[in-house]
């Protein structure tokens, strides 16, 4: 089969049918898988058909590595798994796998405002059908289905004790991530430059002092993830009253 169709270096542009497509399809798998998973399978059913759905992002890594190591356009300041979102893909199905509570209420809200942001104001060098292009939609994309599949199918709640929990190891990886752009002269976690595409990093003052201001807003919208849990509580709550 030949695919040099997948080579295509054609321009990516945000906010067109290249970027709201490829949102509507796994927008609508999402709802699908979910839908039938609460419906038909059982909780057994229901756990492995999220581990399978863990491993599509996964899947999209391993798609992009395989994509630089053939055209040669591999680079350790580019390629490895150290962005937030590839090293969920690696994540997740571990912890799906192992069940894993502690670290399920950190990726929730890590994938919720991260993943969910690089969905909103994507970060491609190249759009459809280049292999990147399909690579960045199944990592991003279907990583935002998994919390949501086991909030609404598996009724997993977060606690309040998650968002201090995703914060400071989110602060620990930041760490990390700056050790190794220090060692690789690259920009790992856009912890020493800005990414190339708006977002709203884009508003956060320039380095380090983004940085810094990250840490509040990211702050605030871990609480603002957390609303619908705190709602649910108080809901319940009052009926003990």
């Amino acid at each position: 089969m030949d695919l040099a169709f997948l080579y295509q270096e054609g321009e990516f542009n945000a906010f067109s049918t290249q970027h709201y497509y490829p949102i509507l399809i796994i927008a609508i798998v999402g709802f699908a898988s979910m839908y039938t998973a609460k419906k038909l399978l059982n909780l057994s059913q229901q756990w492995r058909f999220l581990f399978l759905l863990s491993l599509i992002p996964l899947l999209g890594y391993i798609v992009m590595l395989i994509g630089v190591l053939y055209d040669g356009s591999f680079l350790l300041k580019e390629d490895l798994p150290v962005h937030i979102c590839r090293i969920l893909a690696f994540m997740a199905p571990i912890i799906i796998l192992t069940k894993n509570r502690f670290w399920m209420g950190v990726i929730y809200f890590w994938i919720i405002v991260g993943t969910l942001n690089a969905n909103i104001t994507p970060d491609i060098e190249f759009g459809f059908p280049h292999y990147g292009y399909f690579s960045y939609w199944m990592m991003h994309g279907f990583l935002v289905l998994i919390p949501l599949y086991y909030v609404i199918v598996l009724g997993i709640r977060m606690k309040k004790r998650d968002i201090w929990n995703a914060f400071w190891i989110a602060n620990v990886y930041v760490i990390f991530s700056l050790i190794v752009n220090y060692l690789l002269d690259s920009n790992y976690m856009y912890t020493m430059r800005k990414p190339p595409v708006t977002t709203l990093l884009s508003y956060m003052g320039e380095w380090p002092y983004y940085l810094l201001s990250v840490q509040l807003l990211g702050l605030f919208l871990f609480v603002l993830a957390y609303l619908p849990f705190l709602v649910e509580e108080i809901k319940v709550g009052s009926l003990f009253k």
